[in-house]
């Protein structure tokens, strides 16, 4: 073997373990992220960074000291659901696709080709679901994070190129608004209307003509979803300038209210239905405190409204919110399904809340230890044989 080849394979074989092996990682309970995002900027690292926390995994991938993508584990974090979740596609058009999607397939690509949406919102797509993985990390107090040096090498067509600086500011903004925001602005399914002889021209807002149209598509029939889904807006931004509105005092919220008359349910099944719709309130407390012990109450909170969000065309959900302690309103439930025979109702309320619980228990399981995910279960079963030994006797 020559020098030349000598000096090579050493080459090579320092490479491979730049790859390997972390040139820096770290506690995030003891640095904060604007800090550790800071750095690998400011020695314009090219590589990528794995941060973990407990099952959530999330990837930033850097090339000289840029962010030019991000990815996450979680099922909540793909682009199909937050195409979803912003209004650009329907629950039906998610499903539809996602139950077309083959191996190696990409989803964005397939709701184009479906055409669900056009090529230009699959960039938007790309690029704000990447920015909210981001955002969605500064909320991390705990977990590790590994920096790997190494060439930028992943099989997205879609890069970016962000400014570390401007989207530290935007996240620690966005960690000061969100608790504000979040106590007006509860739910993206939320509908405002405008107040009488309310004008943003006359206001001193200082809106963006973005922000102007939509004002003009606010007409107490829209959500904050919808209003997302009609602009280049996210459901963020949206609820941040409804937010402000409110506060401003130029809209007003719309209570809706159901098309028929309230009945009370007849004797002999009501009892009945209190205590299965009880036992299951129970067991969603349950799971939502768990949750809370293990990413914290933000992002339970996020979870619980994603799913609950995913039920939006089951009517037995209409108008049915989660409380603070991953409760909801028992009589909005048995007002839901007041109208219905007396025959369906039992079923339409098992169906329903067996739905969710189910998708409720898939998402929380994957962010528990094994130790977690066997009390959990374990609490769920329990409860689910005592319901079904009541029942019968």
């Amino acid at each position: 073997m020559t020098v030349q080849q000598t000096q090579d394979s050493f080459d090579d074989t320092q490479s491979r373990r730049r790859r390997t092996k972390p040139i820096l990682e770290g506690d995030l309970s003891a640095i904060q992220l604007p800090d550790l995002f800071s750095f690998v900027a400011m020695i314009r690292a090219t590589g990528k960074l794995s941060l973990r926390q407990l099952q959530l995994e999330k990837t930033v991938f850097w090339k000289d000291g840029e962010i030019v993508f991000a990815s996450s584990n979680s099922p909540d974090e793909t682009l199909g659901r937050f195409l979803l979740n912003q209004g650009k596609i329907t629950q039906q058009q998610y499903e539809e696709s996602k139950a077309r999607l083959q191996p190696g397939m990409r989803h964005g690509k397939l709701l184009v080709q479906l055409g669900y949406i056009s090529p230009k919102d699959l960039w938007w797509g790309v690029k704000n679901q990447v920015m909210e993985i981001l955002y969605g990390l500064f909320t991390w107090k705990s977990g590790t994070f590994h920096f790997y040096e190494s060439m930028v090498d992943f099989q997205e067509k879609i890069t970016l190129s962000l400014a570390t600086t401007s989207l530290i500011m935007e996240g620690i903004r966005r960690m000061d608004e969100g608790a504000r925001i979040k106590e007006k602005i509860k739910s993206p399914e939320m509908i405002f209307e405008r107040v009488a002889g309310a004008d943003p021209h006359k206001e001193d807002l200082d809106l963006t003509q973005e922000e102007l149209r939509i004002w003009d598509e606010i007409d107490g029939q829209r959500t904050i979803r919808g209003l997302a889904g009609l602009s280049d807006l996210t459901e963020f931004e949206v609820s941040r300038i409804m937010f402000q509105l409110l506060s401003a005092r130029m809209i007003e919220e719309v209570t809706r209210e159901k098309s028929y008359r309230p009945v009370f349910l007849d004797v002999e099944d009501s009892p009945e239905l209190l205590r299965v719709i009880s036992t299951y309130n129970g067991m969603f407390e349950y799971l939502y405190r768990a949750l809370d012990r293990s990413i914290g109450e933000e992002n339970a909170r996020e979870i619980f409204t994603a799913t609950l969000q995913s039920t939006n065309e089951n009517e037995l959900w209409n108008g049915v919110f989660f409380d603070q302690y991953g409760r909801f309103d028992e009589n909005m439930l048995l007002a839901n399904i007041s109208e219905l025979p007396f025959e369906q109702r039992k079923t339409v309320l098992d169906d329903g809340l067996n739905t969710l619980l189910s998708i409720q228990l898939f998402e929380v399981s994957q962010h528990l230890d094994a130790t977690g995910k066997v009390e959990v279960f374990r609490f769920i079963s329990d409860q689910k044989a005592q319901l079904e030994a009541a029942v019968a006797g």
